[in-house]
Protein backbone atom coordinates (compact mmCIF):
# COMPACT_ATOMS: atom_id res chain seq x y z
CA UNK A 1 0.00 0.00 0.00
CA UNK A 2 1.09 3.42 -1.19
CA UNK A 3 2.23 5.73 1.55
CA UNK A 4 -0.79 8.41 1.93
CA UNK A 5 1.49 11.58 2.16
CA UNK A 6 2.60 10.95 -1.41
CA UNK A 7 0.67 12.36 -4.66
CA UNK A 8 0.79 11.51 -7.92
CA UNK A 9 2.33 13.37 -10.54
CA UNK A 10 1.49 12.53 -14.17
CA UNK A 11 3.37 13.78 -16.96
CA UNK A 12 2.62 12.88 -20.50
CA UNK A 13 6.48 11.48 -21.32
CA UNK A 14 6.42 9.22 -18.11
CA UNK A 15 4.20 7.02 -16.01
CA UNK A 16 2.64 7.86 -12.94
CA UNK A 17 5.38 8.94 -10.26
CA UNK A 18 4.91 9.44 -6.43
CA UNK A 19 6.52 12.68 -4.61
CA UNK A 20 6.22 14.04 -0.92
CA UNK A 21 4.17 16.65 -0.38
CA UNK A 22 7.24 19.04 0.40
CA UNK A 23 8.48 18.42 -3.58
CA UNK A 24 5.73 19.72 -4.88
CA UNK A 25 6.85 23.36 -6.64
CA UNK A 26 4.44 25.95 -6.04
CA UNK A 27 2.90 26.48 -9.57
CA UNK A 28 1.79 22.58 -9.37
CA UNK A 29 0.11 23.22 -6.39
CA UNK A 30 -1.72 26.33 -7.40
CA UNK A 31 -2.67 24.29 -10.49
CA UNK A 32 -3.77 21.65 -7.96
CA UNK A 33 -5.76 24.37 -5.93
CA UNK A 34 -7.43 25.34 -9.15
CA UNK A 35 -8.57 22.15 -10.76
CA UNK A 36 -9.74 21.30 -6.65
CA UNK A 37 -11.78 25.16 -6.88
CA UNK A 38 -13.12 24.14 -10.83
CA UNK A 39 -13.90 20.72 -9.22
CA UNK A 40 -15.74 21.98 -6.62
CA UNK A 41 -17.38 24.26 -8.47
CA UNK A 42 -19.11 21.97 -10.66
CA UNK A 43 -20.28 19.65 -8.32
CA UNK A 44 -22.38 22.59 -6.31
CA UNK A 45 -23.64 23.64 -9.42
CA UNK A 46 -24.83 20.33 -10.64
CA UNK A 47 -25.99 19.49 -7.08
CA UNK A 48 -28.47 22.64 -7.96
CA UNK A 49 -29.68 21.44 -11.20
CA UNK A 50 -30.49 18.53 -9.73
CA UNK A 51 -32.50 20.27 -6.47
CA UNK A 52 -34.53 22.12 -8.98
CA UNK A 53 -35.07 19.14 -11.48
CA UNK A 54 -36.72 17.66 -8.16
CA UNK A 55 -38.85 20.45 -7.86
CA UNK A 56 -39.40 20.42 -11.17
CA UNK A 57 -40.80 16.90 -11.45
CA UNK A 58 -42.39 16.97 -8.18
CA UNK A 59 -44.68 20.21 -9.52
CA UNK A 60 -43.31 22.63 -7.45
CA UNK A 61 -41.94 24.70 -9.68
CA UNK A 62 -42.99 25.17 -13.68
CA UNK A 63 -40.67 25.60 -16.34
CA UNK A 64 -39.73 28.90 -17.15
CA UNK A 65 -40.83 30.70 -20.11
CA UNK A 66 -38.40 31.94 -22.43
CA UNK A 67 -40.00 35.49 -22.56
CA UNK A 68 -41.49 36.89 -19.87
CA UNK A 69 -43.06 40.36 -20.25
CA UNK A 70 -40.50 42.08 -18.67
CA UNK A 71 -38.00 40.64 -21.12
CA UNK A 72 -40.71 41.41 -23.94
CA UNK A 73 -39.86 44.78 -23.12
CA UNK A 74 -36.55 45.57 -22.95
CA UNK A 75 -36.21 43.25 -26.36
CA UNK A 76 -38.58 45.53 -27.63
CA UNK A 77 -36.85 48.81 -26.26
CA UNK A 78 -33.73 47.43 -27.52
CA UNK A 79 -34.98 47.08 -31.13
CA UNK A 80 -36.69 50.26 -31.19
CA UNK A 81 -33.12 51.77 -30.08
CA UNK A 82 -31.16 49.76 -32.71
CA UNK A 83 -33.71 50.94 -35.09
CA UNK A 84 -32.74 54.80 -34.36
CA UNK A 85 -28.66 54.07 -33.91
CA UNK A 86 -29.02 52.59 -37.51
CA UNK A 87 -29.67 56.08 -39.12
CA UNK A 88 -28.12 58.54 -36.27
CA UNK A 89 -24.43 56.28 -36.84
CA UNK A 90 -25.91 56.58 -40.61
CA UNK A 91 -25.51 60.59 -40.45
CA UNK A 92 -22.61 60.58 -38.10
CA UNK A 93 -20.62 58.18 -40.81
CA UNK A 94 -21.68 60.99 -43.92
CA UNK A 95 -20.60 63.66 -41.74
CA UNK A 96 -17.13 62.78 -40.89
CA UNK A 97 -16.45 60.25 -43.28
CA UNK A 98 -14.67 58.30 -40.61
CA UNK A 99 -14.13 54.43 -41.35
CA UNK A 100 -14.17 54.26 -37.55
CA UNK A 101 -17.92 55.55 -37.35
CA UNK A 102 -18.88 53.40 -40.46
CA UNK A 103 -18.02 50.19 -38.32
CA UNK A 104 -20.28 51.31 -35.83
CA UNK A 105 -23.11 51.89 -38.94
CA UNK A 106 -21.87 48.48 -39.96
CA UNK A 107 -22.70 46.98 -36.84
CA UNK A 108 -25.75 48.67 -36.40
CA UNK A 109 -27.39 47.19 -39.05
CA UNK A 110 -25.99 44.00 -38.88
CA UNK A 111 -28.06 43.95 -35.47
CA UNK A 112 -30.88 45.06 -37.35
CA UNK A 113 -30.73 42.54 -40.19
CA UNK A 114 -29.87 39.48 -37.58
CA UNK A 115 -32.96 40.40 -35.40
CA UNK A 116 -34.78 40.58 -38.24
CA UNK A 117 -33.32 37.14 -39.64
CA UNK A 118 -34.40 35.52 -36.12
CA UNK A 119 -37.40 36.90 -35.63
CA UNK A 120 -38.44 35.23 -39.53
CA UNK A 121 -37.02 32.03 -38.69
CA UNK A 122 -39.08 31.94 -34.99
CA UNK A 123 -42.54 33.19 -36.43
CA UNK A 124 -42.08 30.06 -39.08
CA UNK A 125 -41.48 27.70 -36.29
CA UNK A 126 -44.68 29.28 -34.63
CA UNK A 127 -46.83 28.90 -37.49
CA UNK A 128 -45.35 25.27 -38.75
CA UNK A 129 -47.66 23.19 -40.63
CA UNK A 130 -47.29 20.14 -38.71
CA UNK A 131 -48.73 17.33 -41.53
CA UNK A 132 -45.75 18.46 -43.67
CA UNK A 133 -43.24 18.63 -41.03
CA UNK A 134 -44.13 16.21 -38.12
CA UNK A 135 -40.86 17.14 -36.40
CA UNK A 136 -42.05 20.90 -36.69
CA UNK A 137 -38.76 23.32 -37.65
CA UNK A 138 -37.11 23.95 -34.34
CA UNK A 139 -33.76 23.59 -36.25
CA UNK A 140 -34.38 27.12 -38.32
CA UNK A 141 -33.68 29.27 -35.48
CA UNK A 142 -30.31 27.44 -35.40
CA UNK A 143 -29.67 28.22 -38.54
CA UNK A 144 -31.09 31.83 -38.99
CA UNK A 145 -27.70 32.15 -35.78
CA UNK A 146 -25.31 30.80 -38.07
CA UNK A 147 -26.49 32.58 -41.34
CA UNK A 148 -26.30 35.90 -39.50
CA UNK A 149 -22.78 35.34 -37.74
CA UNK A 150 -21.61 34.33 -41.29
CA UNK A 151 -23.39 37.81 -42.43
CA UNK A 152 -22.31 39.82 -39.71
CA UNK A 153 -18.61 38.42 -39.96
CA UNK A 154 -18.42 39.47 -44.08
CA UNK A 155 -20.03 42.28 -43.62
CA UNK A 156 -16.75 43.56 -40.92
CA UNK A 157 -14.55 41.54 -43.07
CA UNK A 158 -15.41 43.77 -46.14
CA UNK A 159 -14.67 47.27 -43.79
CA UNK A 160 -11.33 45.41 -42.93
CA UNK A 161 -10.29 45.50 -46.41
CA UNK A 162 -11.50 49.02 -47.34
CA UNK A 163 -9.46 50.59 -44.01
CA UNK A 164 -6.55 48.50 -45.57
CA UNK A 165 -7.00 50.00 -49.15
CA UNK A 166 -7.82 53.60 -47.20
CA UNK A 167 -4.12 52.77 -45.55
CA UNK A 168 -2.15 51.88 -48.93
CA UNK A 169 -3.58 54.63 -50.65
CA UNK A 170 -3.41 57.62 -48.07
CA UNK A 171 -7.09 58.06 -49.02
CA UNK A 172 -7.83 59.23 -45.11
CA UNK A 173 -9.89 62.35 -44.34
CA UNK A 174 -11.84 61.84 -41.30
CA UNK A 175 -13.73 64.94 -39.56
CA UNK A 176 -14.83 64.71 -36.21
CA UNK A 177 -16.66 67.77 -35.18
CA UNK A 178 -19.22 68.59 -32.20
CA UNK A 179 -22.46 67.38 -33.84
CA UNK A 180 -20.75 64.56 -35.03
CA UNK A 181 -19.17 63.40 -31.14
CA UNK A 182 -22.17 64.21 -29.91
CA UNK A 183 -24.38 61.96 -32.03
CA UNK A 184 -21.75 59.13 -31.05
CA UNK A 185 -21.75 60.01 -27.54
CA UNK A 186 -25.37 60.54 -26.80
CA UNK A 187 -26.31 56.91 -28.69
CA UNK A 188 -23.31 55.39 -25.95
CA UNK A 189 -25.14 56.87 -22.98
CA UNK A 190 -28.41 55.64 -23.81
CA UNK A 191 -27.32 52.30 -24.05
CA UNK A 192 -25.09 52.15 -21.64
CA UNK A 193 -28.31 53.03 -19.18
CA UNK A 194 -30.63 50.65 -20.67
CA UNK A 195 -27.16 47.78 -20.59
CA UNK A 196 -27.42 48.25 -16.72
CA UNK A 197 -31.09 48.15 -16.46
CA UNK A 198 -30.83 44.30 -18.34
CA UNK A 199 -27.90 43.55 -15.93
CA UNK A 200 -30.08 44.74 -12.92
CA UNK A 201 -33.20 42.58 -14.43
CA UNK A 202 -30.70 39.19 -14.16
CA UNK A 203 -32.61 37.02 -16.14
CA UNK A 204 -31.23 34.97 -18.79
CA UNK A 205 -32.86 36.91 -22.39
CA UNK A 206 -32.04 40.51 -19.90
CA UNK A 207 -28.36 39.14 -19.49
CA UNK A 208 -27.85 38.29 -23.50
CA UNK A 209 -29.32 41.90 -23.93
CA UNK A 210 -26.54 43.79 -21.81
CA UNK A 211 -24.17 41.88 -23.42
CA UNK A 212 -24.41 42.50 -26.76
CA UNK A 213 -25.37 46.16 -25.79
CA UNK A 214 -21.84 46.13 -23.71
CA UNK A 215 -19.66 44.70 -26.92
CA UNK A 216 -21.96 47.96 -28.80
CA UNK A 217 -20.83 50.44 -26.06
CA UNK A 218 -17.01 49.82 -26.22
CA UNK A 219 -16.93 49.67 -29.87
CA UNK A 220 -18.44 52.38 -30.25
CA UNK A 221 -15.83 54.31 -27.78
CA UNK A 222 -13.14 53.09 -29.75
CA UNK A 223 -14.51 54.43 -32.70
CA UNK A 224 -15.04 57.70 -31.37
CA UNK A 225 -11.48 57.98 -29.65
CA UNK A 226 -9.59 56.10 -32.92
CA UNK A 227 -11.65 58.65 -35.33
CA UNK A 228 -11.12 61.89 -33.13
CA UNK A 229 -7.28 61.14 -33.00
CA UNK A 230 -7.10 60.49 -36.54
CA UNK A 231 -8.82 64.08 -37.35
CA UNK A 232 -6.49 66.03 -35.17
CA UNK A 233 -3.45 63.94 -34.59
CA UNK A 234 -2.71 61.11 -36.69
CA UNK A 235 -4.29 60.44 -39.69
CA UNK A 236 -3.92 56.71 -39.69
CA UNK A 237 -5.62 56.34 -35.95
CA UNK A 238 -9.12 56.35 -38.18
CA UNK A 239 -8.55 52.91 -40.75
CA UNK A 240 -7.03 51.26 -37.68
CA UNK A 241 -9.23 51.96 -35.33
CA UNK A 242 -12.06 50.53 -37.88
CA UNK A 243 -9.80 47.53 -38.76
CA UNK A 244 -9.40 46.91 -35.03
CA UNK A 245 -13.26 47.19 -34.12
CA UNK A 246 -14.09 44.98 -37.16
CA UNK A 247 -11.79 42.74 -36.90
CA UNK A 248 -12.59 41.65 -33.20
CA UNK A 249 -16.26 41.95 -34.23
CA UNK A 250 -15.60 39.55 -37.46
CA UNK A 251 -13.71 37.24 -35.37
CA UNK A 252 -16.26 37.13 -32.66
CA UNK A 253 -18.76 36.37 -35.67
CA UNK A 254 -17.05 33.71 -37.36
CA UNK A 255 -16.66 32.08 -33.90
CA UNK A 256 -19.71 31.75 -33.03
CA UNK A 257 -20.86 30.31 -36.39
CA UNK A 258 -18.33 27.89 -35.76
CA UNK A 259 -19.59 26.93 -31.91
CA UNK A 260 -23.57 26.25 -33.79
CA UNK A 261 -22.33 24.00 -36.59
CA UNK A 262 -21.45 21.05 -33.95
CA UNK A 263 -25.33 21.56 -32.77
CA UNK A 264 -26.47 21.06 -36.15
CA UNK A 265 -24.46 17.76 -36.94
CA UNK A 266 -25.41 15.91 -33.87
CA UNK A 267 -22.35 16.91 -31.16
CA UNK A 268 -22.85 14.95 -27.40
CA UNK A 269 -24.52 17.57 -25.17
CA UNK A 270 -22.67 18.51 -22.12
CA UNK A 271 -21.44 16.04 -19.17
CA UNK A 272 -24.05 17.87 -17.09
CA UNK A 273 -26.99 17.31 -18.96
CA UNK A 274 -26.56 13.41 -18.96
CA UNK A 275 -25.75 13.67 -15.60
CA UNK A 276 -29.19 15.19 -14.60
CA UNK A 277 -30.78 12.50 -16.91
CA UNK A 278 -29.31 9.78 -15.83
CA UNK A 279 -30.45 10.90 -12.37
CA UNK A 280 -33.87 11.01 -13.46
CA UNK A 281 -33.51 7.12 -14.78
CA UNK A 282 -31.88 5.65 -11.68
CA UNK A 283 -34.50 7.33 -9.48
CA UNK A 284 -37.52 6.41 -11.92
CA UNK A 285 -38.78 2.93 -10.70
CA UNK A 286 -37.29 0.74 -8.79
CA UNK A 287 -37.88 -2.12 -11.46
CA UNK A 288 -35.29 -0.83 -13.85
CA UNK A 289 -32.87 -3.12 -13.34
CA UNK A 290 -29.92 -1.64 -15.05
CA UNK A 291 -29.62 1.46 -17.98
CA UNK A 292 -28.27 0.12 -20.72
CA UNK A 293 -26.71 3.51 -22.10
CA UNK A 294 -27.70 6.89 -22.26
CA UNK A 295 -27.19 8.99 -25.51
CA UNK A 296 -27.90 13.11 -25.24
CA UNK A 297 -26.81 15.12 -28.28
CA UNK A 298 -27.81 17.98 -30.66
CA UNK A 299 -29.36 18.68 -33.62
CA UNK A 300 -30.74 21.77 -32.86
CA UNK A 301 -30.39 24.51 -29.66
CA UNK A 302 -31.99 21.79 -28.00
CA UNK A 303 -31.34 18.13 -27.01
CA UNK A 304 -32.50 14.39 -28.15
CA UNK A 305 -32.01 12.03 -25.61
CA UNK A 306 -32.33 8.20 -26.21
CA UNK A 307 -32.77 6.02 -23.26
CA UNK A 308 -32.31 2.15 -23.49
CA UNK A 309 -33.45 0.42 -19.93
CA UNK A 310 -33.60 -3.23 -18.96
CA UNK A 311 -36.20 -4.86 -17.00
CA UNK A 312 -37.36 -8.05 -16.07
CA UNK A 313 -38.60 -10.13 -19.08
CA UNK A 314 -41.58 -11.65 -17.20
CA UNK A 315 -43.02 -8.19 -16.53
CA UNK A 316 -46.34 -7.53 -18.53
CA UNK A 317 -46.32 -5.49 -21.76
CA UNK A 318 -48.37 -2.49 -19.77
CA UNK A 319 -45.94 -2.65 -16.61
CA UNK A 320 -43.26 -1.97 -19.26
CA UNK A 321 -45.50 0.46 -21.38
CA UNK A 322 -46.53 2.57 -18.61
CA UNK A 323 -43.03 2.80 -17.11
CA UNK A 324 -41.11 3.80 -19.84
CA UNK A 325 -43.71 6.73 -20.75
CA UNK A 326 -43.89 8.45 -17.46
CA UNK A 327 -39.64 8.13 -17.88
CA UNK A 328 -40.21 9.55 -21.23
CA UNK A 329 -42.78 12.27 -19.66
CA UNK A 330 -40.63 12.92 -17.17
CA UNK A 331 -37.24 13.45 -19.64
CA UNK A 332 -39.47 15.71 -21.84
CA UNK A 333 -40.07 18.38 -18.81
CA UNK A 334 -36.56 19.19 -18.48
CA UNK A 335 -36.11 22.50 -20.87
CA UNK A 336 -33.30 21.71 -22.21
CA UNK A 337 -35.00 18.07 -23.82
CA UNK A 338 -36.47 18.78 -27.54
CA UNK A 339 -37.62 15.05 -28.00
CA UNK A 340 -37.12 11.77 -25.86
CA UNK A 341 -37.16 8.05 -26.98
CA UNK A 342 -37.11 5.53 -24.09
CA UNK A 343 -36.42 2.07 -24.96
CA UNK A 344 -37.19 -1.33 -22.87
CA UNK A 345 -35.29 -4.31 -23.40
CA UNK A 346 -34.83 -7.54 -21.24
CA UNK A 347 -30.98 -7.69 -21.53
CA UNK A 348 -28.02 -5.53 -21.68
CA UNK A 349 -26.79 -5.74 -24.89
CA UNK A 350 -25.47 -2.71 -25.57
CA UNK A 351 -27.71 -1.65 -28.56
CA UNK A 352 -26.70 -3.85 -30.72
Amino acid sequence: MKNPELLPLISRKSPVKYYHNENISFFEKMRRQKSKKEYYSRLEKLNQLYEEDDKLLEGITQPEEHEQSTDRWLANISIALNLTLLFTNLLASILSGSLSIVSTFVDSLMDVTSGLIIGICLKLIRNTNMFNYPRGRNRLELVGVIICSILMGISNTLLVMESIRSILEGDINPVMNITTISIMLGGSAVKIILCLICYKRGSSSSIVLAMDMRNDIATSIVAIICATVGDRYWPYADPLGAILVCGVIATSWYGHAIGHVPHLVGRRAESEKLSRILKIVIEHDERIKYVDHVMVYHTTLEALAEVHIVMDENLPLKVTHDIAQKLEQKLMMLVFVERCFVHCDYECDGDK
